[in-house]
């Protein structure tokens, strides 16, 4: 990999000529990444032609694949070293970096998005309170690059559009400075993904083992656990203990009662009773986190490149004119309303077997002809009012009449449906 060795060997020349300052390294690795030129001169899978075809690597900074999949190191310089990831799956997960650097698409798409933090409340040292808003969401393509600014000057995620993809990543070593490297569950908490207490964590096994044998006296253990509880140990408990009841999609597919969510809410109350106002940050970490589940396995059942975009956009992005100006990155002929229409039309026709509720892709039930007008209307900025006028005024007396008793229902199961949502949120 001779262009590899060329990159690496140009930058360690020009950081030692800047004596290894750090904060100029995001900005010389970007520039030098753009000046190499990689994705016009080598192929993602011509990386991984090499490195089946070597003898003896050079040293492997991430062995076991904890980032990446795989993770490929092609060079190593005393001080930093140059990595190319490969991704099958897209992700929201949102974070920040104890280090710094620069990345450059190698292969497929991405949307980025870069989000703000302002900290409100210190809860430790691992756990943090504050408001999250969004300061850039964008498409990157092949040759994009972008830099990598250490802890919280770079908040952001990336979720990869095409599988696989890939990534060239000029990075440092993680820095003390720069840790805890948070993860941020929205709307308003950060966490610190890499914190174990040894403890802790086997009690939260435990409590995932009652539930599994369906112990009658689970609840009642579990819940003992959590008004005791501190603030950092109860958001652990209540993840794994989301996952566990989630697991079980059963119960939607067949549209019986879901004794789940009840038995998950009255956790949420004990949490209530512990930690007062605080356990309102969790309870909306979880109603955000079942939104994007319930994207996320919509997506799943599509195979159409479009249909898996709109949903990526519905994952990553909410707002009407940050969706449309991404549709109109990617579509560039096309008016981002009627990709919509269409999209929305097309999942409509598709069936699935995710419960009552969700017997379409979109998961309005019943979604029909007079849904895509209200749509339409709603996507033009129309409110109830305007578009009961604009229906007597286009449509025949006897059917206005015949729809219009329809519509207070239709404009808010559109509005608030996991779907369009994020779409029409304000």
């Amino acid at each position: 990999m001779e262009l590899f060795n060329k990159l690496g060997t140009e930058i360690e020349n020009r950081w030692r000529s800047m004596d290894y300052d750090e904060t100029r390294f995001p900005s010389l690795a970007a520039e030098a990444l753009r000046e190499a030129r990689l994705p016009e001169k080598v192929s993602a899978w011509e990386v991984l032609e090499w490195t089946l075809g070597e003898n003896e690597l050079p040293r492997q900074m991430d062995v076991h694949g904890r980032f990446g999949d795989p993770p490929i190191t092609l060079f190593v310089a005393p001080r930093f070293y140059i990595d190319v990831y490969f991704w099958f799956q897209g992700t929201t997960s949102i974070h920040q970096h104890a280090f710094c650097g620069a990345f450059q698409v190698l292969l497929g798409s991405s949307i980025h998005s870069w989000y703000d933090f302002e900290l409100s409340e210190q809860v430790n040292s691992f756990v943090q309170i504050g408001d999250m808003s969004l300061r850039v969401c964008e498409l990157l393509e092949v040759g994009a690059v972008q830099e990598i600014r250490a802890g919280r000057q770079y908040v952001h995620s990336l979720f990869h559009l095409d599988q696989p993809s890939a990534t060239i990543v000029v990075r440092t070593e993680k820095s003390p400075l720069f840790l805890p490297q948070f993860d941020y569950h929205k709307p308003r908490l950060a966490t610190d993904p890499f914190f174990h207490h040894d403890t802790t964590t086997k009690k939260i096994q435990v409590a995932g083992a009652l539930l599994a044998a369906d112990r009658s006296d689970a609840d009642e253990l579990i819940s003992r656990m959590l008004a005791d509880s501190d603030f950092h140990t109860t958001f652990l408990l209540l993840s794994a203990l989301h996952y566990r009841l989630n697991s079980d999609r059963l119960s939607d597919m067949f549209g019986v009662e879901q004794p789940r969510r009840r038995r998950f809410d009255k956790f949420l109350d004990v949490v209530h009773e512990r930690h007062g106002d605080k356990a309102g940050v969790l309870a909306d970490s979880f109603a955000y986190r079942e939104r994007i589940d319930d994207l996320v396995r919509r997506r799943s059942v599509v195979t159409d490149p479009e249909h898996r975009f709109f949903f990526a956009l519905l994952l990553n992005v909410e707002g009407r004119d940050q969706i449309f100006s991404l549709i109109k990155q990617r579509f560039r002929d096309a008016e981002p309303i009627d990709k919509i229409l269409d999209w929305a039309y097309d999942l409509s026709q598709i069936r699935t077997v995710t419960g009552p509720q969700s017997q379409n892709a979109l998961g309005i039930p019943g979604f029909d002809d007079f849904d895509l007008y209200v749509l339409e209307a709603m996507l033009n900025g129309k409110d109830d009012g305007e578009i009961g006028s604009s229906i007597r005024s286009e449509y025949p007396a006897e059917k206005a009449e015949a729809l219009l008793p329809r519509l207070v229902e239709r404009v808010s199961m559109i509005r608030t449906s996991t779907t369009f949502g994020p779409l029409l949120a304000r």
